[in-house]
This record gives structure tokens, C-alpha cells and sequence, in this order.
């Protein structure tokens, strides 16, 4: 926290002249009231002596004297929170401010400052709001505005302060300059949040133009040539400029909810961006967010209007999203005893439950169509399959007991051209893509300011040069296993015990020295491995909770049981755990029962949901009083958008308590999904330090969302040329280009990274298909050239070729080749009971999710009782496994090969393998219409691995 405010000693001619500014209220009364009657018996006007010269500003300080004697002599209508509990305050954390004068017994936010009050008191009061403010807590910072503009009497004073600074007779109030920069950031901070939020008023108006002209009169030189003041000048101009518009800098704060007319077109036609990885120069800020918004919302859009064209032209296929039929939203009767997320439910069973009073069963087919749906998914509504209204709702609530009754807790959201809601029968089905994280990252991307993007010279401006982090000095120490070494030296040591090869202990200086680094990590050289003693060094030496966000929960699961071994004080966020071993790292909040919260915490949860069913309940009896009018149905979504208000503080004060538990942590772990969930507790944390393991597979609007005012030190670690961040329109991604994560952008726009070139995984003969191929510089470890080779086989490597079409699934969604099907599984067979491997020996993969299943089933009947590893290509990334079955699956006369012309899927599926690999695939079709493949197929040519069967070698032969 800045120290308390310095207000220097005052020389005798100013003294009594400024008493009423400087002091508390208590002693300006005292003293005021023995002026009074001191002058009285002199029946002179004491104060008339204090005006100096002509100008505006003492004229002004002159009235503003005469309104404090007045009021001082009135009654006070306001309980005003002490001046000394204040001074407590401003002492405090942020979050801490915020929780003592919201649940205060005073008002703080209105009556708290008049006229006479002190400059002290004033400047306090001033600091608090900007701490409180600076927070941007979703869902309570709107409120504040609000209060802050209704807030006259402190407007004013703002006017006196500055009317202060800018007097060269005041100067020796000012004795800091931290001081003089903290209140008119203050001022410009709090002005910009008002104009942002689309709240200046006539008043607010009034006072900064009356400000700017004191600054214009200033003759106190020294406070106007501070890059503080010149920074206020600006931002005041700018927004004078543009009265009643936005600020040209301002986001265009669209919503990523899909509107009628979303769903009635049919395509992207006024899409026109792309995140190019060419480079963007040097763009504004507010350009560079809304170019990642649109990319966010198209990419959520693309696959609902190709959804909603399916609904519109006939019924959806199985494997889309089901379309329920027969729904209604329906009102809990029991209001007063529910929890806020069971105030209204989606009852599945519509007019069936209607029409049978009693207690209905669900078929197992609607029971495992709900089971499916997960809190935070988007909910369309519709009363015609032609889309002539539109009501969104969230899920809020899976209770499994609810569910088991047909019944899913919603929030509605919107509503278009539909007024009443409840108890009529509905059209019902899910946004194909989960809309939560799009929906976070969408709302997080709104609230960054114009020029506070963090590491905004190296993601929008096109730095290579790269600064240290801010609290890294030149002389620092750093630890390893208690041995020191100095990381910024020039050549530094080694630590003896850090196991590192050459171009790992490179990078690691690199990501120690550099606050934005990126570190490609190509298959099997150890990226997790290095990853693991980067954190460990940064706990050891940088006291902050380190943010640790990988793409998948079980590489995140993977990497904290090998980080467990160097600390326990680890928290797990999200509820997927794919280990066991790491469960007692999860953290699963009950919002209101944590005992490290602050009390006032649980008391303002207490209050706000109370004030959340209030608010329902108001919109529940205008459901009751509907007449069918404008007006009424107007009142009726302002209602439902206050509801809405709430919802979002009680889910902010849920986050409180998530940070409470965090703060102390060594480690925060979680996807980048449930980061995209749950952003703002990184604004809370303050956390110094943000790494990201798979960043390669991370949206680059994802990534901006981890980072906050407060990252000093951002590592980035993964691998461009294996698998680019998923996207829901992906069959759009060449066109749009919206999977180039901010990974692959800065990289190949040659922001200076390090490369790990020594790989420990893949026997030579395999690690030969993809270098040079993928990479120019990848060496073999000498442990990898002594592998043993894959029993009853005659080579370790081989690409069986063959024509036999492949098959398209009933919904034409996937694409299977029952001939691979039957050739892969009589290899694995082979494998098990001839070469006696076991099943954790092997894996299979494939491209395709429907020959998976097809494999799944298949194996269970030929090995009996041995379960077989079967998993996508995509979803295998970053693991290994000994021997790799790898099945193409495509195989056509009409050139088609899908995935697999991506080099991204065909890197991964060529480099998961340790000791042996054996690819099924029609390689001449994938030759003729890949250039990968055609490089692939002459090496394999070459050594005399490829051929029309699998090379096995029978105990019987």
C-alpha cells in the first residue's frame, strides 16, 4: 500500500487560512465556532484578508469557505464513518477496503464527505475510492460508479483539491511527490472508469471542465510539468472532446449472446478479420481486443447457425446437440426456502408431466441425454423451429436428484420478441460449442482499459528485445537445492543438482532473465521436465503465487504429481481429475463455509444473495401482473436484467473466496478453460508469475485472460508445430485462420525463444520421419539408440499401405475403415500373445473419433478381458507410449484425406512412440495430395519400410 498521505507544515501566513482544508471535522467545528465568536465581538469579516489576488481558483477556495462556515453550523443528516477508521482502512489490501466499507455500518458510499470537511479526510476518502474502483469487480463496479457520480459533495472537493495543487500559494501543503501522482491518478483513473462505463452526467461534466481550466490558470509550474498532470490534461481533453460519445480508444463492449438475427443467417458475411501471424505492428489496443473478440464470438457462432440451419430444414443428427421437443420453464414454488440457483428450472418433460400429476420416470434415453448437460452451458429456447423468438438461459444447477426428476436449475439471460416464459411449451437444445469459457474470456477481454494491456511491447507492439521481470536486480541471488548462482550473470554456473542438458539450462536462464519468454519444446526433449525446475526455482526465490495453466487436465494432472515431489502447497482448481494421486490438491468451494475468508465476506455473500431473491421475487410477481403492454414488458427485462446484476456479484464474491484460500499458495494449477472461468482471481492475487505448459494449444484470447496489471513474468512453453489451439469452427480455420495461438504468432514472428534440440523418447528410426521434416535441429539422446527391439517383429518401424475404402458413419460426422479395424487389432493381438507385451505396452491411435469407436468395440470382443489403450491422435498429445498402432483410416477415389494434410495431427501421430511404430494408411493417396506425406513416403521407401503387410515374425515360422 502507498503511505499515508504527507501534508507539510504550513508557514504562519497560510495557516489560518487553510485550517478548514487540513484538518478533521471534529477540530475544524471546535475552532470554527471560537472564530465565530471572536469575530463577533470585533464585527470584522476575519476572512476577507485570505483572498490572494484576482484569479478563478482563490475566488473559488473563497466560496468554498463561506459554504464550510454554514454547513459546520447545521445539523448533520449522515452517520459519518470516522476520519481514524478510514486511516485503518486505506492500510489495508485492496480487497480488504472493499469488504470494511461495503459491510460497514456507515454509508460509505454517499454523505461521507461535505463542504467543511478537512483535507485529510477528503484526500482518504479520494484513495478508497480509487483502491475500491481499481479492483473492476464484476457485477459490484457498476453500482459503484453509479454511487460515485450521485456523490455532489465529494465532486466538488475535487475541485478545491485541485484548485490546491495548482496555487503556488498552497505548495507547502504538498510536501511527496508519490503524494501529488497518487491523487491525480486518482482523479484520471476514476473520471475514465465513469466515461467507460457510460455514466458522466451534466455535473461530472461540469467539474472536470472547471478542473481542466485550473490546471490552464496554474502557476505552480512544478506540479504542471509532472508526466502525472501532463497524463490527467490528456485524458480530460479527450473526454471533453467527445461529450456524450465514447472515448476513440473506448472497446466497443458488444456481448457474445446470439441474437435472432445471429441464428437467421446463414454465414459469417460480416466477418472480415484474421489473426494473421504476419506481424500486426504497432495497433491500438482497443482495435487489437475487439479484432480478438470477433474472432472468440465467430468462433463460437460458426457451429450454432450451421445447427440452427439444421433445426430450421429438418431434425439434427444423433451425434449434434439433441433437440428437446417439449419443454417448459417453470417458477420454484417453495421461493422463500430455495438457494438462488434453483429459482427456475427447465422441466424436461413439458406437458407429459402436465398431464400425469404423478411422480413420471425418465426413459434411460432422456436420463443420459441430461446427464450430458454441464453448469455453464447456453440454453436456446424457441416456441417455433423458426426462430420467431429467442429466450437464452445458463445452466446453473445439475443436482442429481433434480435431474433424476427431469428438472435442470437455469438462469435466463434474454429474452427477443417473447414475453411470457413460463409453463408454455418450448423448443429446447444446447450451443454445440460450451459456451462458459467463450463467455469469460469474452466479458474479461471488456474490461481492459486503452492502454493497460500487460506485456502489451511484445503481444501488440512487436518488441524483440526483452526486459528482465521488475523484480529481478542485477545483483539477485537465486537458489537451487540451497545453492546460489546468479542467474543474470553473464556465463552463470550451473547448480550442481540441476539435471538440465545445454539447450534446456539455456532456455531456463532465458525464462529466469526474460519477463515474456517462449520456449519450444519439440517432441520428447523434456519440456515438462524443465518446466518442473522452473517453477521449482521461482518458489524458492519469487515469494508470489505462481499461476500455472496447462490445456488439458491430464497434462496438468501429470505435471503436478511430478511438481508434488518438490512441494505440497499446491491448490488444483477444476473437478476433472484424471490421477488420484493428486486429489488432495483439488479445491472445491462451498462459497459461504471457508474458514481463511474474511468474515465480512460471508456476511456481504449473506446479504447480496438475499438480495438477489428480493429482486427475483419482484420479477416473479411481474410475470403474475403481465397486461401484455410495452411498458410492462420493458419493466419486465429491466427487472430481469437487475437479477442478472446480482447474479453476477454473488459470482464474484464466489471468486473472494476461491482468492482467500489461494493467496498463500506456492502454486495455482489450472486448465485453460477453468482459467478462462474463473479470470478475476488473478486480478486479486497479484500473482508476479503466469506460465503456460501446452501454450502452443492455447487461444491466444484465452492467454490475455491469465494475464492482469499486476504479471511481471510470463513463460510460455510448448511446441507450434504440434497441435494448434482447438476451435469450434475449425473447418474455418484456413479460411479465418482462428487456431494460430499467441504462441505460434510470436514465435514465428521471431520474438527470440529458446528451442530444446535433445529428445529422449523415440528410437532413431522414428525420430527420423520427423527431422528434418518438423525440425532442422533435433538430436537423439545416446539412451534412446539403446532401446530393445519390438519382439516377434522384423524391424521396429513399419508403414503398411493398402487401397481399401474407407466408410462414412450413418451421420456422415466421422469417417471409419473397417479393413484397418480388423488389420491393427490382429497386430495388437499378435503383440500380446505371441511377443507377450501387455496392454499398458501399447497404444492405438487414429485421426478419427468414430474408427476409435469402432476399435473400442471390436477389441473387446477379439481380446477378451485385456483392455486396450485406443485414443485419438488429438487427445494423445504429449503422452508416449512404448509401441504406437497408428490406423489413417483414409482411403477414397475422390482425393479426400481430411486431418490428415494438417502437419500439426501429423507430427503428433508420428512422435508418440518409444520403441517401435506400425502405421496402416493408403500411402499412395496420401502422397499424391499431402507433400509431408510424399516426404515421408520416400524415407520410408528409402530404408525398405513399406510394404502391403505388417513385418511379423510367428514362434511357428
Amino acid at each position: 500500500m502507498i503511505k499515508d498521505l504527507k501534508i507539510g507544515k504550513m508557514s504562519d501566513s497560510d495557516s489560518d487560512d487553510q485550517d478548514w482544508f487540513n484538518k478533521d471535522e471534529e477540530e475544524i467545528l471546535q475552532s470554527f465556532q471560537a472564530k465565530v465568536s471572536n469575530n463577533e465581538s470585533k464585527n470584522t469579516d476575519a476572512r476577507v484578508e485570505y483572498i490572494h489576488g484576482s484569479s478563478e481558483a482563490d475566488d473559488y477556495l473563497q466560496q468554498k469557505r463561506l459554504e464550510a462556515s454554514s454547513e459546520l453550523l447545521a445539523a448533520p443528516t449522515v452517520r459519518k464513518l470516522p476520519t481514524a477508521e478510514m486511516r485503518k482502512a486505506i492500510n489495508m489490501e485492496p480487497l480488504e477496503i472493499f469488504l470494511f466499507v461495503t459491510t460497514s455500518e456507515y454509508d460509505f458510499y454517499a454523505g461521507q464527505i461535505t463542504a467543511s470537511d478537512g483535507l485529510d479526510r477528503v484526500l482518504l476518502y479520494l484513495r478508497i475510492w480509487h483502491v475500491i474502483c481499481k479492483l473492476e469487480l464484476p457485477g459490484f463496479q457498476e453500482e459503484l460508479l453509479q454511487n460515485f457520480v450521485k456523490n455532489e459533495a465529494f465532486l466538488e472537493q475535487w475541485r478545491v483539491i485541485v484548485a490546491k495543487l495548482f496555487r503556488k500559494s498552497y505548495k507547502t501543503i504538498w510536501k511527496s511527490d508519490e503524494d501529488v501522482d497518487e491523487i491525480l491518478n486518482a482523479i484520471k483513473s476514476l473520471v475514465l472508469w465513469v466515461h467507460k462505463g457510460e455514466l458522466m452526467t451534466p455535473k461530472i461534466y461540469h467539474v472536470i471542465t472547471h478542473i481542466k481550466k485550473l490546471i490552464k490558470e496554474s502557476d505552480n509550474r512544478d506540479i504542471e510539468q509532472r508526466h502525472a498532470c501532463q497524463q490527467l490534461v490528456l485524458e480530460l481533453d479527450r473526454i471533453l472532446s467527445v461529450k456524450g460519445m465514447q472515448l476513440e480508444e473506448k472497446l466497443n463492449e458488444t456481448e457474445i449472446y446470439p441474437s435472432l438475427d445471429d441464428l437467421r443467417s446463414r454465414n459469417s458475411e460480416n466477418f472480415q478479420t484474421t489473426n494473421t501471424v504476419n506481424k500486426l505492428g504497432k495497433h491500438k489496443v482497443a482495435d487489437y481486443l475487439t479484432k480478438q473478440k470477433q474472432l472468440l464470438r465467430e468462433d463460437f457462432m460458426i457451429p450454432l447457425r450451421e445447427y440452427v440451419c439444421k433445426i430450421k430444414s429438418s431434425k439434427p443428427h444423433s451425434t449434434t446437440p439433441e433437440l428437446y421437443e417439449d419443454v417448459f420453464i417453470v417458477l420454484n414454488s417453495d421461493f422463500v426456502n430455495s438457494k438462488r440457483h434453483e429459482l427456475v428450472f427447465i422441466d424436461i418433460l413439458g406437458t407429459k408431466r402436465s398431464m400425469d400429476n404423478t411422480k413420471v420416470k425418465l426413459s434411460r434415453k432422456v436420463k443420459d441425454k441430461i446427464a450430458s448437460i454441464k453448469v455453464g452451458s447456453l440454453l436456446l429456447l424457441t416456441t417455433s423451429k423458426n426462430f420467431e423468438d429467442l429466450i437464452l438461459a445458463t445452466v446453473t444447477y445439475t443436482d442429481g436428484e433434480l435431474l433424476s426428476l427431469g428438472y435442470v436449475g437455469i438462469q435466463i439471460l434474454r429474452q427477443e420478441n417473447i414475453v411470457a416464459v413460463y409453463d408454455r411449451q418450448l423448443f429446447m437444445f444446447e450451443t454445440p460449442a460450451f459456451f462458459e469459457p467463450y463467455n469469460n474470456v469474452y466479458n474479461y477481454l471488456n474490461i481492459y482499459g486503452a492502454g493497460d494491456l500487460p506485456m502489451k511491447r511484445y503481444i501488440l507492439d512487436d518488441e524483440k528485445d526483452v526486459n528482465a521481470p521488475c523484480y529481478l536486480a542485477p545483483e539477485t541471488l537465486y537458489y537451487y537445492d540451497r545453492e546460489p548462482f546468479q542467474v543474470t550473470a553473464k556465463n552463470p554456473s550451473q547448480p550442481k543438482n540441476l539435471a538440465l542438458n545445454h539447450s534446456q539450462w539455456r532456455a531456463y536462464c532465458q525464462a529466469l532473465t526474460k519477463e515474456f519468454c517462449l520456449i519450444q519444446g519439440p517432441p520428447g526433449t523434456g519440456k515438462t521436465h524443465l518446466s518442473v525446475h522452473l517453477i521449482r526455482t521461482l518458489i524458492e526465490n519469487v515469494k508470489t503465487p505462481i499461476a500455472l495453466i496447462t490445456y488439458t487436465n491430464d497434462s496438468l494432472d501429470k505435471f503436478l504429481l511430478k511438481l508434488s515431489a518438490y512441494t505440497s502447497n499446491i491448490l488444483r482448481f477444476g473437478s476433472q481429475i484424471r490421477l488420484p494421486e493428486i486429489s488432495k490438491f483439488n479445491v472445491q468451494f462451498d462459497s459461504t463455509h471457508k474458514e481463511l475468508a474474511n468474515p465480512r465476506l460471508k456476511r456481504l455473500y449473506y446479504v447480496v444473495n438475499e438480495e438477489f431473491k428480493a429482486k427475483f421475487q419482484v420479477v416473479q410477481q411481474m410475470h403474475v401482473d403481465f397486461d401484455g403492454t410495452e411498458e410492462s414488458y420493458q419493466r419486465l427485462l429491466q427487472a430481469q436484467r437487475a437479477v442478472n446484476g446480482v447474479a453476477e456479484k454473488l459470482k464474484t464474491l464466489r471468486i473472494m473466496f476461491q482468492f482467500y484460500a489461494s493467496q498463500k499458495a506456492d502454486v495455482i494449477a489450472m486448465t485453460s478453460t477453468f482459467a478462462a472461468k474463473t479470470n478475476f482471481l488473478f486480478r486479486l492475487l497479484q500473482s508476479k508469475v503466469v506460465i503456460f505448459e501446452e501454450a502452443a494449444e492455447i487461444l491466444e484470447s484465452h492467454v490475455l485472460a491469465c494475464l492482469t496489471p499486476y504479471t511481471e513474468h510470463v513463460v510460455m512453453i510448448g511446441d507450434h508445430m504440434q497441435l494448434q489451439p482447438y476451435t469450434s469452427g475449425h473447418r474455418f480455420n484456413s479460411t479465418y485462420e482462428l487456431n494460430i495461438s499467441l504462441f505460434e504468432r510470436l514465435f514465428v514472428n521471431n520474438l527470440k525463444g529458446a528451442t530444446l534440440n535433445i529428445q529422449y523418447r523415440m528410437r532413431p528410426c522414428i525420430a527420423d520421419l520427423i527431422q528434418p521434416t518438423f525440425y532442422t535441429d533435433l538430436n537423439n539422446d545416446a539412451s534412446v539408440e539403446n532401446y530393445p527391439k519390438v519382439r516377434n517383429m522384423l524391424t521396429d518401424l513399419y508403414f503398411y499401405t493398402h487401397n481399401e475404402c474407407e466408410c462414412q458413419s450413418e451421420d456422415e460426422c466421422s469417417i471409419y475403415n473397417d479393413f484397418e479395424v480388423t488389420e491393427t487389432l490382429n497386430l495388437a493381438k499378435h503383440l500380446i500373445e505371441k511377443a507377450a507385451y501387455t496392454a499398458d505396452d501399447i497404444v492405438i491411435l487414429s485421426p478419427y473419433a468414430k474408427q476409435i469407436e469402432t476399435l473400442k468395440v471390436r477389441a473387446n470382443k477379439l481380446l477378451d478381458k485385456i483392455q486396450l489403450n485406443i485414443a485419438t491422435v488429438d487427445s494423445f498429445q504429449g503422452l508416449e507410449a512404448n509401441i504406437v498402432l497408428l490406423s489413417l483410416v483414409r482411403s477414397n477415389s475422390n482425393g479426400q484425406i481430411g486431418f490428415l494434410k494438417e502437419n500439426n495431427r501429423i507430427c503428433v501421430a508420428l512422435s508418440r512412440a518409444k520403441h517401435g511404430m506400425y502405421i496402416i494408411g493408403n500411402m499412395p493417396l496420401l502422397a499424391k495430395y499431402s507433400k509431408t506425406w510424399g516426404i515421408i513416403e520416400q524415407n520410408l521407401k528409402t530404408r525398405g519400410l513399406i510394404g502391403d503387410k505388417f513385418p511379423l515374425i510367428n514362434d511357428e515360422e
